[in-house]
């Protein structure tokens, strides 16, 4: 997060967000074409917590293998929870519906006593949430730690059965537990918004928790109002806490006589309201206080004209939000007290992404005087510079798959946390999806993932890594990199090699598996060659194909725009590398361009050669997606190339660019009406979508005299 950008929400005005989304609803009324889809028709499908046509008929129960079948009976035992009982009916819906399998929940005063097919029970001896699964040639039986176990292994169940794809289980024991408590995610339906449906999809992936931005009493970052105290309730039935994630403003120093006051009106307030709510998280640019740290300026993001007058002199001073400033542990501990007087348990979470750039010192000292009974927080891969292959300087920037990690600022963090004994949580992007793009719903670089799983799980055994935080607002898919993910994050989980050549062959089919694991080997390979640095993550990379060309004209105005932009203030021209920096990003561009494009022919060209329901759909999306990232790519370079153009004054270069651009944005078009969700982000909506496309469309036709 760039300091200022984060925080325009705070800003930004809701009316043309409004007005956005309602003409994108009009649109989608008008008579679409065969193979369309109308503006926020993906969330048909994200709507869809148990999907149909997974079985595969074709299919026979093997020797060696448990068949559930029709008339099955779910025994979860007499005085079941109210979790229990929801997982037990959500899982004779899953049969039901992706397995063509009718199934009931036993209960003790039944008329006529049948033999359980599957068998839940308690076991509080049992590691926390822990469970065991056995499978015999008679029924399937489950022992938990506790009701969020169970349900967490009658999900398991589902997984098995969707890998292969019928109601058949493979005799055996299993004893697993997932690593890391809370896994959190924020919304991919819409930000903070959370349909049942949503909270369910999150748990059957191995989510524990959800974040929502919380700005005051029931008014979140995405929606005004929003009954907080009611998506807390909810997500309990799923098993899933909740944890605010903290806008609250109370700009005071502790040792101010009103500090006590104020911090009771805003955080005490908050924790008032909502103490079911795990825990809050902070992060250093949104509680930001008059520090008396004299190498901070004791002012607040929103006094711009002050700290205006004090740069002009010379200060280059940062704000209390992007240092660790030697006072926060006191604001810590003023600010706890006002919490735990109403919610005791309540969990605070203190994230130190602002100053990760800083000296290993700085943030340790402070780390040092920080209270143990609070969790640490600290990004697992940003900050870290290194080389490209072909010798360009790389720094990752805000959150970016590019680097596998953990960085030097996450590591000196979590060994000192690890020391003092204090609880440590990351930010891992885990969820599927990172900045390095904007408008997709997850990247699809299976082998880069892996890299990242593999690290963050040695960070749980070398450093006790406990909690993650797997996304931020771009929000989280279900996606079979999120399928991946809840595996590597579970003991006794597939090893990832044999669970990535199971999903290839049962998305794809085994004759085209080998290909398939090519593609994303290459697509991870080429996908390590992203530049993440701010002029990518707050350019054409967040907005895609739809980010405006202007080589050569008039800065744009947000009037200009169809929809309000966000982050375009950050004008590429103004903060684009040097030349010689943007040709070797081309140098790497280029051939990720041409690996999603062909990756994503392929994928498409499988739409034609199954009449498998399921696997056409996969088979779909991931083509397109492959499509539309190349799509991306091309944009990116042509805006480089542009840059350079301009700054050489060559007009007629960059008309051939913009002729070039042109092509790219019309078949990104194309894609986007194919599958409403690219284009798309939670907070952006479709600022990156068909509406911005023809604008930009018909902008180029108009400065650059293009005709189709």
């Amino acid at each position: 997060m760039i300091p200022d950008l984060e925080l325009k929400e705070d800003r930004m005005n809701m009316k043309h967000a409004t007005i956005a989304v309602c003409s994108m609803l009009a649109l989608g009324a008008a008579a679409l074409e065969p193979g369309h889809e109308g503006p926020y028709d993906f969330r048909r499908r994200l709507a869809c917590i148990h999907e149909p046509n997974i079985r595969d008929w074709s299919l026979v129960c093997a020797t060696g293998e448990l068949e559930v079948t029709c008339g099955a009976m779910i025994d979860i035992g007499a005085n079941p929870s109210p979790l229990l009982r929801h997982a037990a009916t959500d899982f004779c819906d899953y049969l039901a519906q992706s397995m063509g399998v009718n199934a009931s929940v036993s209960t003790p005063d039944a008329a006529v006593k049948l033999e359980p097919q599957v068998r839940v029970s308690l076991d509080a001896s049992l590691a926390p949430r822990a469970y065991a699964v056995d499978v015999t040639s008679k029924c399937v039986a489950i022992r938990a730690a506790d009701d969020r176990a169970a349900a967490q292994a009658l999900y398991h169940l589902e997984d098995r059965m969707n890998l292969r794809r019928g109601p058949f289980l493979k005799y055996g024991s299993e004893n697993r537990r997932p690593r890391f408590s809370p896994r959190m995610s924020h919304s991919g339906w819409g930000c903070d918004q959370f349909p049942d449906s949503h909270l369910g999809q999150l748990a059957h992936y191995g989510m524990d928790a959800v974040l929502v931005f919380v700005k005051d009493l029931d008014a979140t970052k995405g929606v005004k109002p929003n009954n907080v105290t009611d998506i807390i309730r909810r997500a309990r039935k799923w098993g899933l806490d909740t944890y605010i994630y903290s806008y609250v403003t109370a700009f005071f120093h502790p040792d101010d006589p009103k500090a006590d006051e104020a911090f009771e009106n805003s955080y005490g307030r908050v924790a008032a309201a909502y103490p079911e709510a795990k825990g809050i998280i902070f992060v250093g640019e949104s509680c930001q206080f008059p520090s008396k740290d004299e190498r901070t300026i004791p002012l607040c993001y929103w006094q711009r004209d002050v700290i205006g007058k004090l740069r002009a002199k010379g200060d280059k001073r940062p704000l209390s939000g992007w240092f660790p400033c030697r006072d926060y542990p006191d604001w810590l501990n003023a600010v706890r007290k006002a919490i735990h007087a109403h919610a005791p348990n309540m969990e605070i979470v203190f994230w130190s992404y602002n100053w990760g750039y800083h000296q290993e010192k700085l943030r340790l000292d402070l780390i040092d005087a920080l209270p143990t009974d609070i969790t640490l927080q600290a990004t697992f891969e940003m900050f870290e510079s290194f080389n490209k292959r072909n010798g360009l300087p790389s720094r990752v920037a805000d959150y970016s798959l590019v680097y596998a990690g953990p960085g030097r600022y996450f590591s000196s963090e979590a060994k000192r946390a690890c020391a003092r004994g204090m609880k440590m949580y990351s930010m891992t992007n885990t969820g599927g999806l990172t900045w390095d793009f904007g408008t997709i719903p997850y990247i699809p670089c299976p082998f880069l993932w892996q890299k990242r799983f593999d690290a963050v799980v040695k960070a749980n055994e070398d450093w006790k890594l406990a909690g993650l935080m797997e996304n931020h607002h771009y929000g989280w898919w279900p996606s079979f990199i999120a399928e991946l993910a809840k595996e590597r994050y579970t003991e006794g989980g597939l090893p990832f090699e044999a669970h990535v050549k199971a999903i290839a062959a049962r998305d794809f089919g085994a004759a085209n598996a080998d290909r398939v694991i090519a593609t994303w080997k290459e697509w991870s390979e080429r996908m390590a060659d992203m530049h993440s640095v701010n002029e990518n993550q707050y350019g054409p990379f967040r907005y895609g194909p739809a980010y405006p060309f202007n080589a050569m004209e008039p800065d744009l105005e947000e009037s200009d725009l169809p929809i309000r932009p966000m982050y375009l203030k950050q004008n590429y021209r103004r903060i684009a590398n040097k030349d010689e920096f943007l040709r070797l990003e081309l140098d790497l561009l280029g051939p990720m361009a041409e690996s999603f494009m062909k990756g994503g022919e392929a994928f498409l060209a499988m739409v034609d050669g199954t009449q498998d329901v399921y696997r056409r759909e996969r088979a779909l999306r991931i083509g397109l997606l492959g499509q539309y990232m190349a799509r991306a790519c091309i944009t990116a370079m042509n805006v480089k190339k542009a840059t350079i153009a301009e700054r050489a004054k060559d007009r007629a270069k960059v008309v051939e660019i913009a002729k070039e651009e042109y092509a790219n944005c019309k078949a990104a078009l194309e894609l986007m009406l194919r599958d409403s969700r690219l284009g798309w982000e939670p907070t952006m909506l479709y600022r990156g979508g068909p509406d911005a496309i023809r604008w930009k469309l018909d902008y180029l036709k108009k400065h650059y005299g293009l005709a189709d």
